[in-house]
């Protein structure tokens, strides 16, 4: 059954069934909204790609292959669209490491998950991923993971070190507990986790229940500052474009995030069992770490991501005017491609 309210918003209920009807709908619109916006022109300007599919995974692939050229995977968080590493020319991830002389690769997360979907599946995928790759370049890749993304990135080299040469992790938590920040009360407090998709929706409602200041309050303080400085307000609207890409990730991935990650820490504890494995964080003390961490932020505190880890190579993000949302300032942020990451790739060119 399809559920039109205009033109340009669809609702398709039996993909969207679930516990939060509401919410399911806010994504409709909030995707239509979106879709608006991007035909007013502040949409994303991406790079060109190769899709590479396979069963359990689907990669960008950016640029030609070249010879002796370092593999690098990056990981975005399994909640929202890829490009936030792509999103305008001057402040592109992707580009600036296509420059530098990588072979890039962008791991691409389902925007339909089925029930099947879980910590563990999404592993598998990223280690099948990072093999793959490996086996083309005869070289383990550098994974680069922001948010979840490198905490799930993490978790794959903690088991798979010979596909992993080098880790960066972008504002992305991997010891919770005490560590948790603003999202710890919610967390640890919320009901269990209904079958069926999660909406989108539900879990920005929860982010601004959570830390408000800094989804909400300095969002609109960046929007007004962002006013007297054009390049500032075209990058500002696309992220808020960004954020408007709505996941439904599935009931046992979020469950397993909460419970296994959040409420019982297994990962930092050295207890997080996933493929037949153990997965554990203090292994990654065997491989060469940087952290791209923000000592103001509440949504992952730099304990959060430093914690686990065993003498890392820290790049200190400060926010900046015209990034929409602090924790993705360190993809987007003018201050941020000027400074930190001729830095981080610098140190990733150190074979």
């Amino acid at each position: 059954m399809i559920f039109s309210l205009s033109e340009n918003f669809v609702f398709d209920e039996q993909r969207g069934r679930t516990m939060f009807p509401i919410f399911s709908i806010s994504d409709a619109f909030r995707r239509s909204v979106g879709d608006l916006m991007e035909n007013a022109g502040y949409g994303p300007h991406e790079t060109a790609w190769d899709r590479l599919e396979h069963h359990d995974f689907r990669l960008r692939r950016y640029a030609p292959l070249a010879a002796n050229a370092l593999p690098v995977l990056i990981v975005p968080a399994p909640i929202k669209r890829a490009y936030i590493f792509d999103l305008l020319p001057e402040v592109s991830v992707v580009r600036r490491l296509i420059r530098a002389g990588f072979a890039v690769y962008l791991y691409e997360w389902p925007e339909e998950q089925d029930g099947k979907s879980n910590l563990e599946s999404g592993i598998s995928s990223l280690s099948l991923a990072a093999e793959m790759i490996a086996t083309e370049h005869r070289s383990p890749s550098i994974l680069v993971g922001h948010s979840l993304g490198g905490t799930l990135a993490a978790i794959t080299a903690s088991i798979a070190p010979r596909l992993v040469s080098k880790l960066v992790l972008v504002e992305a938590p991997l010891k919770f507990g005490e560590q948790t920040g603003a999202l710890g009360p919610l967390v640890l407090s919320s009901p269990a986790v209904p079958p069926g998709p999660v909406p989108g929706s539900l879990l920005d409602l929860a982010s601004v229940f959570a830390a408000p200041e800094e989804f909400v309050i300095w969002r609109c303080g960046d929007s007004c500052t962002s006013l007297l400085d054009p390049e500032a307000l075209a990058i500002h609207l696309a992220v808020i474009r960004w954020s408007l890409d709505e996941f439904a990730p599935s009931d046992q991935l979020i469950r397993d995030v909460i419970e296994l990650l959040y409420r019982e820490d297994r990962f930092a504890r050295n207890e997080l069992h996933v493929l037949g494995q153990v997965a554990r964080s203090n292994s990654l003390s065997k491989l060469s770490v940087a952290a791209i961490v923000d000592h103001a932020s509440r949504v992952v505190p730099s304990s959060s991501v430093l914690g686990a880890l065993r003498d890392p190579s820290i790049f200190p993000y400060e926010p900046e005017v015209g990034v929409a949302l602090q924790h993705v300032g360190p993809l987007v942020g003018r201050q941020a491609h000027r400074e930190i990451w001729p830095k981080v790739i610098d140190w990733m060119r150190r074979r």
